[in-house]
């Protein structure tokens, strides 16, 4: 009996096994169907400024902190075309699925990731992880990040509900962190809410975009639990086609946005919530890599905590506000109730301010009076020192003999001849008259001086 209850895992694995091969059927990769139109770019100019997304999300000073490295973001979408130089090194090899006209509704392959028609999953991708080329004219969001691409080869607006479903498992079984879906379809389908729900219970953030049809409930955005994202143009101000709703989280620059062309080079400009969505991937992909144990809905809560607010505070247009990857990084947290949780990996809790003390002890206050006492001592001491020098340059003595008078010191020039006539006594304070000495001496000195 017990053998048999061992057995049973087993036998569950193998089950899941088969009917994965049958939800999921994989081909050998082949060529691809060729284009019917191709969507292309244009030479970037010699000399050209840096790409104007470095300066409006401040990424300058986001990467000192994270470059996204170590974090793969699942690209769901029409295509990634890998052979453009600033997609170099960055793209993993993905998957593709293909709509066949049976049963299986699509069949899953993995050609290597080159064919874009379109141009869309090619400029979401450059805006994620793009490489910094030269003199930054280019950079994604996350520059070090890895793209995984997955190509819906009939167009996501042709692909069944269970097509993008199964796109979405694929994401997450190559292990993505972040899954970026710029795509909405305007009804809920069971099998993308259930794929969604899967994602999330994986730990993966789902980011989607809200739409460009100005006021309608568009799908996965509205699921809960996704990111959504809505579109602001350069000015601030919320695009009249970004779809508005309480399910939207948060927005992004979705105006003139310039992105990598597919076909191996160029460049054009694009707007829509689909760019705007792949700006949050790449600042969630710069979170995940400086704090990976953080868990996807702690990520999400910290871009959308750190979200510049517009017009006025959130709102149904922008959400939390504009994404700012600097302050998702250096967010603080608050105490959120003393859990014993706070100082998890990417949290940094508040403080509490110190206690009301005495500035001083009372030990210490009666130092401070006696080192004050002490200090006046010097300093009337060192005020009174240029007096008693002066008085003792003078033969100053402290009060007189009784009947007799004090020197007043050593006379210059010639001795007076003595003399019988009385005359008054000399004033014992005399030296205090700079004048009078001066004067007895040169009548002394000259007793001739008027004569003829």
């Amino acid at each position: 009996m017990s053998d048999a209850k061992s057995a049973l895992p087993t036998v569950f694995a193998l089950l899941a096994t088969a009917l994965s091969a049958v939800a999921l059927p994989t081909t050998p990769a082949a060529a691809a169907e060729p284009c019917r139109t191709q969507v292309t770019g244009e030479e970037m100019p010699e000399g050209a400024d840096p790409h104007p997304l470095i300066a409006q999300l401040g990424l300058h000073q986001t990467w000192d902190l994270s470059t996204g490295a170590r974090v793969t973001v699942a690209v769901i979408d029409s295509g990634v075309d890998a052979r453009h130089p600033d997609l170099d090194g960055q793209v993993d090899r993905g998957s593709e699925f293909t709509t066949v006209l049976d049963e299986r509704e699509f069949e899953k392959s993995n050609p290597a990731p080159r064919q874009d028609c379109e141009g869309h999953g090619t400029a979401v991708a450059g805006l994620i992880a793009a490489r910094r080329s030269h003199g930054d004219r280019m950079a994604g969001v996350a520059p070090d990040a890895t793209v995984y691409p997955v190509r819906i080869a009939d167009g996501v607006d042709r692909a069944t509900p269970r097509t993008l479903a199964a796109a979405i498992d694929d994401a997450v079984a190559a292990g993505a962190g972040v899954i970026n879906l710029s795509l909405a379809v305007p009804v809920d389908h069971e099998p993308i809410r259930n794929a969604i729900e899967r994602a999330l219970d994986a730990d993966v953030l789902v980011v989607a975009a809200a739409g460009n049809e100005g006021n309608a409930k568009m799908y996965p955005a509205a699921y809960d639990g996704v990111l959504a994202v809505g579109a602001v143009g350069i000015d601030g101000q919320p695009l009249d086609s970004s779809n508005a709703g309480p399910w939207v989280d948060l927005a992004a620059i979705g105006e003139d946005v310039v992105v990598v062309a597919p076909t191996g080079e160029g460049y054009r400009a694009v707007d829509g919530t689909s760019f705007a969505a792949a700006q949050v991937s790449g600042a969630a992909a710069l979170v995940r890599s400086r704090f990976p144990d953080l868990t996807a809905e702690q990520v999400a809560e910290r871009l959308t905590g750190s979200a510049t607010p517009l017009g006025g505070g959130p709102n149904d247009r922008t959400g939390a506000g504009l994404v700012d990857p600097f302050g998702a990084l250096t967010h603080l947290e608050g105490d959120g109730g003393g859990d014993g949780d706070e100082a998890s990996a990417g949290r940094i809790p508040a403080q509490a301010l110190p206690g009301d003390e005495p500035p001083l002890s009372s030990s210490a206050v009666t130092g401070l009076a006696v080192s004050g006492v002490l200090l006046l001592t010097v300093l009337l001491v060192l005020l009174a020192a240029p007096g008693v020098r002066r008085a003792v340059r003078r033969n100053w003595r402290a009060g007189t003999a009784p009947g007799r008078t004090a020197p007043l010191g050593p006379r210059q020039g010639p001795p007076r001849e003595p003399s019988n006539a009385p005359g008054p006594p000399a004033a014992s304070l005399a030296w205090l008259d700079s004048g009078g000495e001066e004067q007895t001496r040169n009548r002394t000195a000259n007793p001739t001086r008027n004569r003829m």
